[in-house]
């Protein structure tokens, strides 16, 4: 599906997950999907499956979330921008300024930013729109809805894809977009 104007996705993952695994595939997957459909992809601007989307994504814009505070760590070559960013607060506006948020595979950084998004989703207007991709997510889903006091609203806020192409096509619904964008 190409789109109007270029959308902004961002996709969250582990930065411990190599090319050994098979979740790596899926995250090329989405990069190349969102790139082909014109989308500029923002991923942490790491490694691991963030750098799995950056190499999906090559040949389109790949914005980059590395935190100066980090100097152990190294951006991923694979970025064509990055905006450093001083504190949390700060990288977390720039996901929320997304039109979408796809979460694959993570741990705790990724639940976190995810939570962020999908809270801001339940109160703000142009919040941009949550997808979660593949079975674990699922079951975190499954448990969280049977464990939080919320609603089936609060759920429908998060899209569930089964794989790289139903994620791209569930970021990119024209219900998903902001206003603006949905003409």
């Amino acid at each position: 599906m190409a789109v109007s104007r270029r959308l902004t996705v961002a996709v969250l993952g582990s930065a411990r997950l190599g090319l050994d695994d098979p979740e790596w595939e899926v995250a090329v997957a989405v990069g190349r999907g969102l790139v082909e459909a014109g989308c500029a992809v923002m991923t942490g601007g790491y490694g691991g499956l963030m750098s799995a989307t950056a190499s999906g994504a090559r040949g389109g814009v790949v914005i980059g979330l590395p935190m100066r505070g980090w100097s152990a760590l190294t951006p991923d070559p694979g970025c064509t921008e990055l905006r450093w960013s001083d504190s949390y607060p700060e990288r977390l506006a720039a996901l929320l300024s997304c039109d979408a948020v796809i979460a694959l595979d993570g741990g705790v950084g990724t639940l976190s930013e995810l939570c962020v998004v999908w809270a801001a989703a339940q109160t703000e207007p142009g919040a941009p729109r949550v997808v979660v991709v593949g079975p674990r997510w699922r079951t975190l889903m499954d448990g969280l809805a049977a464990s939080l006091v919320a609603g089936p609203d609060d759920f429908a806020l998060v899209a569930w894809a089964e794989d790289a192409a139903q994620a791209v096509a569930l970021a990119l619904e024209p219900a998903a977009l902001p206003p603006g964008a949905r003409g």
